[in-house]
């Protein structure tokens, strides 16, 4: 993109040092140093935002959401948030390119590490004063559009909170007050489980079977070369599906009426779970090596805590909880027969959210991911979290995107970045018409994924095959009542 002119305006909270006494510092659990990822992500406006009063309510909504101007600070083995003194950077900048997808300057994330890792009792404060927010405000005059761009290093937060914070920053900027509660810090506050460790027999099992992405570690030039290979031999994929298309999937996984590995009860299919479950078994119809089990990345937001604890325990944060209130959920490995059911494979995702999303079972992560996370982000290595026959699911379907149109009535809303073996599901965006104007896409998903290129048109032509066929749903759906049909004989031969 050709930029014409820009400027930067640093922000920072109304009445900022007291607000920072408040709310820093916060210790930073090891789940919480996330050293190789950023939460990339734009928004886009049909005419132009008003840059003063962008600016003054961006400093409204950092007042409400201090936490996004944290800087990063390390101390031997401690690490925390603290307060930053130059606030969040802001990029005003114009441009004759369109703005059909415009990141910020994405964050480079292990380089914040780098800029930090030093001994601060003998740093001077530009040593550390890093911000971990950019934001990039664009305005194109041939199209007279807007954009917001948003890069920040995931050690601030998961996207949860940027979905929270640009809905606020939205109603400021109508001169409304934030739709959400304000946020809370328990995450870093509150005690954390008992740390639990990988030698006792029973922890290693568990880990085995809930975690197993902690045990492959890599050292970073490792890791980057093996991301590399895996990003170069795979070709990403946009999909955007209605919400009747949605509902007509569901439909479809619904229709298997049992567990998807030992008959039981279930709960109704997720409209992301029917996206995710349709994609695998497409993409299994294409594989030579198939996928059998689903990775879904959930948050620990409002799980029920028990009755039974007591001071000292570890409780789930709230839904306002600030900090990577996120974790890991597999299926089990589902047989090649399973694997090709859109209802096995959605009934097994859901099963497993379920399960993972109790207080136990939530507990434990943490306690077993807390050792593990602090040790390599001291050592700076990154767990490999993508195989073959594994797909991971990181779905934010149930963020309400409809609220950060900053008046405008509609925004398009993109987000960047992409790692192997992850599928990326949102809400889906505004439709740009051929005569300029947009249209709302009701409770519609868009999704991301990475698919081999060798593969890549035709699974294309597949999903167009299923999707624009005049025969749909009913194509999908008889395919759908084989593959059951396949499952039931396969375990018959059991």
């Amino acid at each position: 993109m050709q930029v014409d002119t820009f400027n930067t305006v640093w922000v920072a909270p109304h009445d900022a040092d007291s607000v920072y006494a408040k709310v820093f510092p916060l210790p930073l659990p090891g789940t919480d140093r996330v050293m190789n990822m950023a939460v990339n992500a734009s928004l886009i406006f049909p005419g132009r935002l008003d840059d003063e009063r962008l600016i003054a309510t961006f400093r409204d909504s950092l007042t409400y959401y201090p936490h996004f101007t944290a800087r990063l600070n390390i101390k031997g083995d401690d690490w925390w948030l603290g307060a930053g003194k130059r606030g969040i950077p802001i990029r005003l900048q114009t441009t004759d390119d369109p703005l059909n997808h415009h990141p910020t300057f994405a964050l480079a994330p292990t380089q914040i590490i780098d800029q930090v890792s030093v001994d601060l009792s003998g740093a001077s404060e530009p040593d550390w004063d890093e911000p971990m927010l950019q934001i990039t405000v664009t305005y194109c005059p041939r199209t007279n559009e807007s954009a917001i761009g948003w890069s920040h290093n995931h050690i601030l937060g998961d996207g949860h909170l940027v979905m929270h914070f640009l809905g606020a920053w939205s109603q400021y900027y109508q001169g409304k007050e934030p739709l959400f509660g304000r946020p809370t810090y328990e995450k870093y506050r509150n005690p954390h489980p008992p740390a639990e460790y990988t030698n006792n027999p029973e922890t290693h099992d568990f880990a085995t079977r809930h975690l197993p992405h902690l045990k492959e570690i890599h050292p970073p030039d490792q890791y980057a070369e093996m991301e590399k290979v895996a990003s170069d031999s795979t070709t990403l994929v946009e999909l955007l599906f209605s919400a009747h298309q949605l509902e007509r999937l569901r439909t479809i996984a619904d229709s298997w009426v049992g567990d998807s590995v030992n008959g039981g009860s279930r709960s109704r299919t997720a409209p992301q779970d029917a996206l995710g479950a349709y994609f695998i078994a497409t993409m299994n119809r294409c594989l030579e090596v198939p996928i059998t089990r689903v990775m879904n990345t959930v948050t620990s937001r409002g799980i029920k805590n028990p009755d039974y604890l007591k001071p000292g325990d570890w409780r789930a944060p709230g839904h306002f909880a600030t900090g990577n209130n996120i974790y890991q959920v597999y299926t089990p490995t589902l047989s090649i027969e399973e694997a090709s059911s859109i209802g096995a494979v959605a009934a097994a995702i859901r099963k497993s959210v379920n399960e993972a999303r109790q207080y136990e079972h939530a507990k434990r992560v943490f306690a077993i991911s807390e050792p593990i996370s602090a040790r390599l982000a001291r050592e700076k290595t990154f767990y490999k979290g993508w195989d073959d026959g594994l797909f991971c699911i990181n779905a934010m379907g149930r963020s309400d995107g409809s609220i950060l149109h900053f008046g405008f009535g509609n925004v398009r809303m993109a987000t960047y970045g992409s790692w192997p073996g992850i599928l990326r599901c949102f809400p889906a965006p505004s439709v740009l018409q051929l005569d300029g104007s947009w249209i709302w896409n009701g409770d519609g998903l868009i999704m991301w994924a990475p698919v081999p290129t060798k593969i890549h048109d035709r699974f294309l032509a597949m999903v167009a095959s299923d999707l624009n066929s005049n025969a749909f749903p009913v194509n999908i759906a008889t395919r759908e009542m084989e593959a059951q049909e396949k499952i039931r004989r396969a375990r018959a031969r059991l």
